[in-house]
């Protein structure tokens, strides 16, 4: 270890060492030659030698170094105070070289071992990031990958310290870089790690120090290919304890399977005869039965599961558990003498019952059972003899088998393990992970503490050797000169332990071969072969232990049970009455041993066999290129937050940490870089760093402290021990001649500016009282003035009074004068102006009476005329409605016609299924006709002929069936066809008649409009001849009652045609409905056509296997012929019957090549049948376009025939108005006008024409114009439209269009399909702000505008059907136009609600959609242009002062800041120009702020270079700069800046001078109430500040919180204490109508180009 500086100062910081904390820190108060008297920190004064106290680094940073090597003073003290510091602020792992430390931090740190974490480290150089596992994983996988060499990770540590979880860590590191191959739909390593369940039950116990403890070592082996990828794993187990499974120490457990099979549920306990575990006697030796926290049940089941997963079957799971449970039983048996002698039996009922449950388990005999542990055979030359067993002995025997049972159990669960893993024999590499027990020390330490320590000394040696060869690795590297370095070498241990012949386990191995030694004859050995050996000493108080001198210490070992544990051999009648067992499994742990072998027992040594696997174990690490994982647990309490430095510090030394230190303090323990060094010591020598370089510099700063021995490496400085205290002692001295200048120059300050403080003191006194002097002088002057002011205005007031009191008196009488004058003219006027009236009024009547009665003779002449046109009006209805008629008929046809084509089309498909079986059973007979050739051919040579005869006659019958076969499929295609083509025929025929039926329609319909243009011309020509009959009217005054007669017939008529037109309609609508039932049976045509297709492929399909059936034959008649050979062969047979064969052979032939010939006739005609196939599908493709055309021409024909109907209305409507008699007929109500506002006959005329003309401009095609109003209109909104009056023109135009077409009202349009998919390409570019924001706005008052106007419709009876055509809206709207509201949209107010179908609900949801889409786009734009600028100011924040004042000369500290704040205003400028409703406005600046809030939070608590003062100060303006921003647009931002609440709490925690006065209530409460206790907690601990003298919080804050931070970690599961941005959707679409209320659109105007269309004339209104 390092040395002590040989001389000490009063005022230095020391380490002193402590009887309970091991060390403490304090100040050295007194020198008293070899004495030092210490204050100590916890207030305690002790007085110590120089050789117990180390010097104390007063730099060292407050949260430590992550590489111990960095450490001014590398000593026991000063490595336990970083490994202390570092645990606080929960840094767990720190490296010492490249030897990781892991402090357990017994709570779960999610944030350390995610996948993001893994890609942090992947190719990342040791030291270059944090200390952590992956970087020992990383780069043992990169040196396997590079140098070719396989690696080998120890983790080591004692129980409880964590190695098993980092193994786990290392194995999913190594499969995330190594991305192993499948087995199974598993990788290996996930097999590995979901082996370690099955594994934990039954390797695992509780021990005094773990809950769970691994009681047996373990070596994974990962095997890698050539490509560095996973291919295979094995797992390797040392040392299992076996003795635990009979012996159980208080309060420990045995086992973990035995208590979970105990907690099985009830079917299984009962299958067991399992109970209570408390009644076992192997688990009842110890009073702790259950785990706090653990649930055997579920840990049953989990176990049950986890085999299943490493695929143990469910009746190897059964077998297992009955060996466990027969275990159990067996520690129940107890043993009894018998009544004649020695011999022992069970001692009673229950013995005895456990003893045959065990035999049922076990599926043995009983009686064999009891024998084999009652009695030994005793083999001997001549004879065999049979020894009964004391009690004691047959207990013995008892505890052996259940051991052996148990021991043979584990190892088959390992290899089941391997097994189902699977092993790579051809892998290149390996990395092994190596999880074994560390150095223990107990009370009582037995066979099994001898065997760990071993194992611990030797891989102790393996280190040593491993960091004596990296320290001079690193010496080698920095090129400086060294010699050789002395370390402990502990072989001397090893010779002692395992030497042959003279060492401990040889020793123990021969004294087990003799019967008669015992454990006392063992130790005695001992005592004396080792009594001269340095290593080896007898305890003072014992007989029988000895004590070794391990490097970890003493170890003091009890001899009683060594022998008993040292012995693994099998009693033959164990090893005989298991092998015999019923039970496979059972037989299977216990195979037959060598016929030498069975009888006798065999001796084997545990030790020995440990000591070769050992040797295997570190013959494969020496193969390997070692890493090195040092886990420590910090208590013993198992709980977070608490560091024990005693228990801490036994674990490094048993560790190999302290060895490994002392090793690198034997040569240069001191390392700093040149610049580490230069920044600490510069001011030895002020004025080295700009005259020359940093290597001249520290050997020039060495030299002038008179310092020997250093060395200057390429990079570092290389200082022995003790010489970093000297160069400290130097540094204070040179400091305290500083400090008291400062000190004298700062008194200096405080004297001076206590003077200024009293001086301006006595100044503001003075100005005060004189102040006070001038105020009670100025106040007696104002109550002067304002005296006097107020006698003038009490004067001025009672003149005032008296005046007024005079003037109002003479108005009052002026008034009434005046008025009795006025009242007597006005009296004289009125009565003048009624006398003029009464003159006026008899004059008017008179007049108004002559003009009624020539009124009324000119109307009557004008029905006259009038009637006579409307009865020949009336005479051509009557022959329209004949017509309809006719179209009834046709109808009816069409009917008729396509309920036989349906008939046909079911006849086509039974046709094609009764073919579809022919051809199967045709099939099916050749099939067995082969098969029956086949049989026999292979039967004898006798029987050969007679089957060829056979055959031959069955082939003649087949091939007539097929003749005939194939002729019935020609006459059925021939129907198909002649079907196919009578079907087309009659579909061709049926086009033409409807085609027909059209035209005739039209021609109808073309009649019909010439007739009404002559009711028009002589609607005129009555008009012409009413003038000149107006100038007789007093010669046909007589003939007006017969005209008003004859008009009310001619009205009757008329309501007769009325009545005929709806039946005309009826009509139409059903030739309408017959139109899809022909398209109907087209399509049932066509889909018949590809079923024709399929047959005629099926027998295409029957056609191959036709030819294979052929070639079979073909096949089968060399065969034949071979056949008559062999038979001409062996047997002699007449020439006539070969000619016979011979013949038959040749007809055969015959056959087959006339089946060939219609075969390929059959494939002509079937490609031919497919030839017509391909045309009838064509001419039903042709007709199916027909029948489109048919019922587009019918649409069209409906929509006319209601243009016909709208304008027959029109013109009757006409007609009736300007009927001379409709005041008689009471049709219509006619008001009296005077004579000034009646019109002439020619002006009625001009307005009759007026109206005509527009009905005739309206009969044009209404789908024509509507498809090219919408097409105007969808090209015009998708150009920027912009806005008017700030509202947006494109929603506008869109909303009044759509009100003014009576779109929300129709049943099927295509127009709002037409507007979502232009506003969907419109937002394909999301890169594009401008336009989202656009769109944004125009979408939201569109939406805003049907949320206003659309209603839900009720559910009220059923209304009569509205007109679905554009042009039959048009025509009920300018019916309606008059007596609706009025649709302009000049303000919300005049918005009339109309009642919404379907199509205009689904628009006002897509719309919907559309809002919240587009919002999140812009939101996302917005948050990835700020995500960049937020790094720089976080990368800004976390770079080095140096850094930072470098660059501050180019770069304003505000700069990133300002960006961000021109990056907000460019979105709030983009927002304004297109007048986004505020309330979006809002809301997206209030997630902006929030993300950034998250942003910066999450930067302060993961970095620690962002949590210090400067890093503050940093934020803090960057905050100020956005608060003013807000303030400037707070009408768009709203409470936005809200959002920064945790940032601006961190902050004012950081800043803040006085930290030192802070009590846990204000810190909670009053500055940072908005942060959780671990936040806090992190920041305290982080916070570190080396230039700004700012001060950190008191340590009993810090305390305080971090008991909350524990607590608050074990209720909320370890959650992180980090932010989380969560985007959503904040506002509803009533939030966005609630900001739109207000809205006046008076004075926008819609798109000036649609303006000048006169289609969109009333965009105009």
């Amino acid at each position: 270890m390092q040395t002590v500086p040989s001389s000490i100062a009063v005022g230095s910081l020391v380490w002193v060492e402590h009887p309970e904390v091991a060390w403490i820190d304090g100040e050295v108060v007194e020198v008293n030659g070899g004495d030092i008297k210490v204050a100590c920190t916890s207030g305690e004064e002790i007085t110590a030698t120089a050789a117990k106290i180390y010097p104390k680094d007063p730099e060292a940073p407050p949260s430590g170094v992550d590489d111990m090597t960095k450490l001014a003073y590398l000593h026991e003290p000063g490595v336990l105070q970083n490994l202390k510091s570092r645990y606080d602020v929960n840094e767990i792992y720190t490296y010492t070289g490249n030897i990781l430390i892991a402090v357990n931090p017994f709570q779960r740190l999610p944030h350390l071992y995610n996948d993001d974490v893994m890609e942090k480290y992947k190719g990342v150089g040791l030291g270059e990031l944090s200390p952590h596992p992956f970087a020992i994983a990383d780069g043992a996988y990169r040196q396997m990958i590079k140098e070719g060499i396989s690696q080998s990770i120890l983790v080591s540590g004692e129980s409880g310290a964590g190695k098993t979880e980092s193994t786990k860590m290392l194995m999913c590191y190594l499969a995330h870089m190594g991305g192993s191959a499948k087995s199974e739909g598993r990788s290996v390593e996930q097999q590995v790690l979901e082996s370690s369940p099955v594994l934990e039950a039954f390797g695992n116990a509780k021990t005094v120090r773990n809950n769970n403890s691994s009681r047996f070592g373990k070596f994974v082996e990962l095997q890698f290919n050539s490509r560095g990828r996973i291919s295979g794993a094995a797992i390797r187990t040392y040392l299992l304890e076996r003795s635990r499974v009979c012996q159980v120490s208080d309060p420990e457990r045995n086992y973990h399977c035995f208590y979970l099979l105990c907690a099985a549920p009830a079917e299984d306990r009962e299958k067991y005869k399992l109970g209570n575990p408390r009644t076992f006697h192997y688990l009842n030796q110890s009073n702790c039965i259950e785990l706090d926290g653990v649930d055997d049940t579920k840990e049953y089941v989990d176990t049950r599961r986890a085999m299943d997963v490493v695929g143990i079957s469910s009746d190897e799971q059964d077998a297992i558990f009955r060996v466990v449970a027969a275990i159990l039983h067996l520690g129940n048996i107890e043993f009894s003498k018998t009544s004649d002698g020695d011999a022992s039996q069970p001692k009673d009922d229950q013995s005895r019952f456990h003893l045959k449950t065990s035999a049922e388990l076990l599926m043995c005999n009983e009686k064999a059972l009891e024998d084999s542990l009652c009695k030994r055979v005793m083999v001997t030359r001549d004879e065999t003899i049979t020894k009964s067993l004391n009690p004691n002995d047959a207990a013995v025997s008892r505890d052996a088998l259940a051991k052996i049972i148990y021991s043979r159990l584990f190892d088959w669960l390992v290899n089941k393990i391997n097994n189902s893993i699977g092993q790579d024999p051809e892998s290149k590499f390996l990395i092994g992970v190596l999880d074994i027990y560390g150095f223990e020390s107990f009370k009582t330490n037995s066979f099994e503490q001898f065997c760990i320590n071993l194992t611990n000394e030797k891989l102790q040696q393996h280190f040593n050797q491993h960091v004596f060869k990296m320290e001079q690795e690193e010496y080698t590297r920095e090129e400086i000169d060294w010699s050789y370095i002395d370390f402990v070498d502990n072989q001397d241990i090893l010779d002692l332990i395992e030497k042959k012949p003279g060492g401990i386990i040889a020793l123990l191995d021969e004294a087990c071969m003799f019967p008669r030694s015992t454990h006392e004859t063992f130790a005695e050995k001992l005592y004396q072969t080792f009594k001269d050996h340095k290593r080896f000493t007898k305890p003072k108080l014992s007989r029988t232990g000895f004590t070794i001198c391990h490097y970890a210490g003493d170890v003091t070992y009890q001899t009683e049970l060594f022998l008993d544990k040292n012995k693994d051999y099998v009693v033959a009648e164990h090893q005989a009455l298991l092998s015999a067992s019923n039970c496979s499994f059972v037989s299977g742990l216990f195979p037959p041993l060598p016929e030498e072998s069975s009888k006798s027992s065999k001796f084997s040594s545990i030790g020995s066999r440990f000591k070769q696997q050992l040797q295997s174990l570190l013959e494969t690490l020496s193969a390997t290129e070692p890493h090195y994982i040092r886990c420590v647990k910090p208590n013993n309490l198992l709980k977070p937050f608490i560091f024990e430095n005693s228990n801490v510090l036994q674990q490094l030394r048993c560790g190999g940490v302290m060895e490994a230190i002392r090793i690198s303090c034997a040569g240069y323990p001191t390392r700093k870089t040149f610049d580490e060094f230069l920044t600490r010591f510069k001011v030895l020598v002020p004025n080295s760093n700009g005259s020359c370089d940093e290597i001249t510099a520290c050997k020039r700063l060495l030299e002038k402290a008179n310092l020997k021995g250093f060395q200057l490496g390429k990079t570092k400085v290389f200082l022995r021990a003790g010489q970093m205290a000297e160069l400290d002692s130097v540094r204070n001295q040179v400091l305290g001649v500083s400090a008291t200048k400062i000190q004298r120059k700062f008194l200096t300050y405080l004297a001076r500016k206590s003077f200024l403080t009293l001086r301006n003191s006595a100044i503001q006194i003075q100005t005060v009282s004189r102040g006070q002097v001038a105020r009670r002088i100025f106040e007696h002057k104002r109550r002067i003035a304002a005296a006097s002011t107020i006698q003038k205005d009490a004067r001025m007031s009672a003149s005032r009074k008296a005046y007024t009191l005079l003037r109002t008196s003479a108005i009052f009488i002026q008034a009434g004068m005046r008025g009795m004058a006025a009242r007597d003219e006005l009296l004289r006027r009125r009565r003048n102006n009624a006398a003029i009236a009464i003159q006026r009024h008899c004059r008017g009547f008179l007049a108004s009476r002559s003009y009624t009665r020539l009124k009324g003779a000119a109307k009557a002449m004008q029905c006259a005329c009038r009637a006579s046109l409307a009865i020949e009006v009336l005479r051509k209805l009557k022959l329209a409605a004949k017509e309809t008629g006719a179209l009834q008929e046709a109808k009816t046809k069409l009917e008729e016609q396509v309920k036989e084509l349906t008939m046909q089309l079911e006849l086509e498909k039974r046709m094609r299924v009764e073919i579809e079986e022919a051809k199967n059973h045709e099939t099916a007979k050749l099939q067995s006709a082969l098969e029956e050739m086949q049989m026999q051919f292979q039967a004898q040579a006798t029987d050969e002929t007679r089957g060829l005869y056979e055959a031959k006659t069955k082939l003649e019958k087949q091939v007539e069936e097929l003749t005939s076969q194939l002729q019935m499929e020609k006459r059925m295609r021939v129907d198909i066809e002649e079907a196919k083509n009578s079907e087309t025929t009659k579909l061709q025929s049926a086009l033409d008649e409807i085609q027909m039926q059209f035209h005739e329609t039209k021609q109808l319909l073309m009649k019909e409009r010439v007739a009404a243009n002559k009711v028009a011309e002589q609607v005129l020509r009555a008009e012409g001849v009413a003038d000149r009959v107006a100038e007789q009217v007093s010669r046909v005054e007589g003939a007006a009652d017969r005209v008003a007669e004859q008009v009310s017939r001619v009205e009757g008529a008329a309501d007769k045609v009325a009545e005929q037109v709806p039946r005309a309609e009826a009509a139409a609508d059903k030739v309408a409905e017959q139109v899809p039932r022909a398209e109907a049976a087209a399509d049932k045509v066509a889909e018949q056509v590809p079923r024709a297709e399929a047959a005629a492929d099926k027998v295409a399909e029957q056609v191959p296997r036709a030819e294979a059936a052929a070639d079979k034959v073909v096949e089968q008649v060399p065969r034949a012929e071979g056949a008559v050979t062999k038979v001409d062969e062996q047997v002699p047979i007449g020439h006539e019957l070969f000619n016979k064969l011979t013949a038959e052979n040749e007809k055969l032939k015959f056959l087959v090549n006339s089946l060939e010939k219609r075969i390929d006739e059959t494939e002509k005609k079937y490609e031919e049948t497919n030839k017509l196939s391909e045309e009838r599908l064509k001419q039903a493709l042709e007709a199916e376009s027909k029948i489109i055309q048919l019922k587009t021409e019918m649409q069209r024909l409906e929509e006319k025939i209601s243009d016909l109907e709208t304008t027959d209305q029109i013109l009757r409507q006409q007609a009736l108005i300007n009927h001379p008699a409709g005041k008689a007929s009471g049709h219509l109500v006619q008001t009296t006008q005077t004579a000034e506002n009646e019109q002439p006959p020619e002006g009625q005329s001009a307005s009759i024409a007026k109206r005509f003309a527009e009905s005739e401009s309206m009969r044009k095609s209404q789908i024509e114009r509507q498809r090219e109003n919408m097409d105007t209109l969808i090209k015009c909104i998708t150009k920027i439209l912009g806005f008017s009056e700030g509202k947006p023109i494109a929603a506008f135009t869109i909303y009044k269009c759509l009100i003014h077409w009576r779109s929300f009202e129709a049943e099927r349009t295509n127009v709002f399909d037409r507007l979502i998919q232009i506003i969907g390409s419109a937002i394909e570019d999301e890169a594009n702000n401008e336009s989202m924001v656009y769109w944004l706005t125009n979408i939201s008052m569109l939406l805003f505008l049907l949320q206003r106007t659309l209603r839900a419709p009720p559910n009220s009876p059923h209304k009569p059907p509205q007109p679905t055509s554009f042009f039959g809206r048009m025509t009920q709207g300018f019916r309606s136009f008059n007596s609706s509201t009025n649709l302009a949209v000049l303000g919300l107010n005049e918005i009339r609600q109309v009642e919404a179908k379907y199509p205009a609900l689904l628009f006002k949801e897509q719309l919907t959609a559309y809002v919240e889409k587009i919002y999140g786009i812009v939101r996302d734009n917005s948050k990835k242009e700020i995500s960049p600028l937020l790094s720089s100011c976080i990368e800004a924040s976390r770079s080095s002062p140096e850094n930072s004042s470098e660059s501050s000369e180019n770069i304003s500290p505000t700069t990133h800041w300002q960006r961000i704040v021109e990056s907000l205003n460019g979105l709030l400028n983009t927002m304004k120009d297109n007048f986004v409703p505020l309330v979006l406005v809002q809301k997206i600046f209030t997630e902006m702020f929030s993300y950034i809030n998250v942003q910066i939070f999450n930067s302060l608590l993961l970095h620690k270079e962002c949590c210090t003062f400067n890093n503050g100060e940093y934020v803090k303006a960057g905050l100020a700069e956005l608060e003013v921003w807000c303030g400037n647009a707070q009408e768009y931002t709203g409470s936005s800046f809200d959002e920064l609440q945790y940032v601006q709490q961190a902050v004012r925690l950081l800043v803040l001078q006085q930290k030192s006065e802070l009590t846990y209530d204000v810190l909670t409460t009053e500055m940072c109430p908005k942060l959780s206790s671990q936040q806090l907690y992190r920041m305290c601990t982080l916070y570190s500040d080396e230039n700004s003298g700012a001060q950190t919080v008191p340590p009993e804050v810090i305390s305080s919180l971090k008991i909350l931070t524990g607590e608050d970690s074990n209720d909320a599961g370890g959650e992180s204490f980090v932010l989380d941005d969560v985007p959503g959707i904040p506002f509803s679409i009533d939030d966005i109508c609630s900001s739109l209320q207000d809205t006046d659109f008076t004075g926008v105007k819609p798109a000036p180009e649609l303006l000048e269309n006169p289609a969109f004339e009333f965009l105009q209104v």
